[in-house]
């Protein structure tokens, strides 16, 4: 049993098992001493990497033929390569509030040495951690005496000492070695997790802030406001309408140079799809899942996020199809009154609007008042009301984040029949 710190004489009210490669580091251990060993074992073990993720090879295939890529490894230097991993943010003062709250923390990695799992383990306070047993030999590590370990069984055990059942046990995990581990818990939190753990995931949370277990480990009336689901929500709503207010900056850019804008568009929407598909299977793309992940709501972990691909060729098509006059207030309404009535709604909204779960009556009256205070500046008076209320309208439309799309080219259309532009403004 390795164990940071001698087993207290106590009652535990649970266990939290903590995948790390994935969760707790931003990387993949065995990936980064690979790639040290030269391109040609780096591709290697990417591709076994890629294999196992498809369940064309097991995790003991991976592990195997990944190690004897960083054959006569320096064990000091493993130590030193898992140092200069990045980890998730907040993740000893988690584990502090996890101690608070009575429950054991236990390090459970199919991958990564048990040398390098005591360090972390002591760092971060974790109260237990198991991992591969490998041998070292003259400060190299031999990889022909790999011993791999059972999740299960090591939880097992765990739970036969503290004295505890299946029902108390929440994991954490992001790959495929996690499923049954995260099927058998009470609670299986999928974190920044792969495809098929999303399926089997009871509750899903990306992103890099490790804060965001606790909401589903201990009761709401437990933790302090800041940090609960709510708070969460909040910011990434904060977030995720920063970004939608760049949509401003489309229709000047358009003016100056319409056909670079399409293609700017269309880039970003391009680059964007992909990088959701491999956020979705498991893989990070660059900036663009790390932007995505901060701005995703909790009700999106199960898919592929839409609504930016909507946004984009909402404003993409009516920059391709109208005129100036006509798609720059309706852009305008588009990236900033559906942010101002989104976050107004969210934070004070009580009342809903025909039971609609996203539109409350004090959102709806923000956009209403802000996209008549837009038309207002930019459209004849004759148009400002009526263009006013079918944007609202527009907005009201029930199914998820198609008011991105149609917002835009719904107000650009009735402007343009109703001839914005023959009038002058």
């Amino acid at each position: 049993m390795n164990t940071v710190k001698s087993m207290k004489k106590q009652m535990y009210k649970g266990l939290v098992v903590l995948d790390v490669d994935g969760v707790l580091f931003k990387d993949i251990f065995l990936k980064r001493i690979v790639r040290s060993r030269g391109l040609k074992n780096y591709m290697k073990i990417l591709w076994l990497g890629i294999m196992y993720y498809i369940n064309k090879i097991t995790i003991n295939k991976l592990l195997e033929e990944g190690y004897k890529l960083a054959r006569d490894f320096n064990a000091k230097k493993a130590q030193v390569t898992a140092n200069k991993i990045r980890r998730v943010t907040n993740i000893k003062a988690t584990i502090e509030i996890l101690h608070q709250e009575e429950f054991y923390v236990s390090l459970i990695s199919a991958g990564i040495p048990n040398f390098v799992l005591k360090d972390l383990a002591e760092e971060i306070e974790a109260d237990h951690y198991a991992g591969l047993d490998i041998e070292i030999n003259e400060g190299i590590i031999d990889v022909d005496k790999i011993k791999l370990i059972s999740k299960i069984e090591t939880v097992e055990k765990i739970l036969q000492r503290l004295e505890l059942k299946w029902k108390d046990v929440v994991s954490v995990g992001d790959d495929p070695n996690n499923v049954e581990l995260l099927k058998k818990s009470r609670i299986g939190i999928g974190f920044n997790p792969c495809k098929i753990v999303r399926k089997y995931s009871d509750t899903i949370i990306e992103g890099n802030n490790f804060f965001e277990i606790l909401p589903y480990v201990i009761p709401p009336e437990r933790l302090p406001r800041k940090l609960t689901i709510q708070r969460f929500s909040w910011k990434r709503e904060l977030f995720r309408k920063g970004i939608h207010l760049l949509g401003c900056v489309c229709p000047f850019l358009a003016q100056s140079n319409k056909l670079l804008t399409i293609y700017i568009l269309l880039g970003i929407i391009t680059v964007y799809f992909l990088s959701e598909f491999l956020r979705y299977m498991g893989v990070s793309f660059l900036l663009f899942s790390h932007i995505t992940r901060r701005a995703q709501r909790h009700i999106e972990t199960r898919s592929i996020i839409i609504g930016p691909i909507l946004l984009g060729l909402g404003i993409m098509f009516t920059i391709l199809f109208f005129h100036y006059h006509t798609y720059l207030p309706a852009i305008l309404i588009v990236s900033i009154s559906d942010s101002f009535s989104a976050l107004i709604g969210i934070r004070f909204g009580k009342t809903r609007i025909f039971g609609l779960k996203n539109r409350t009556v004090i959102g709806s009256l923000t956009f209403f008042l802000s996209s008549f205070i837009i038309l207002f500046l930019t459209v004849p008076a004759r148009l400002v009301l009526p263009a006013t209320m079918i944007a609202t309208l527009l907005e009201l439309i029930p199914v998820y984040n198609l008011d991105n799309l149609l917002i835009p080219t719904g107000t650009a259309l009735f402007l343009h029949l109703r001839g914005i532009y023959s009038h002058g403004l």
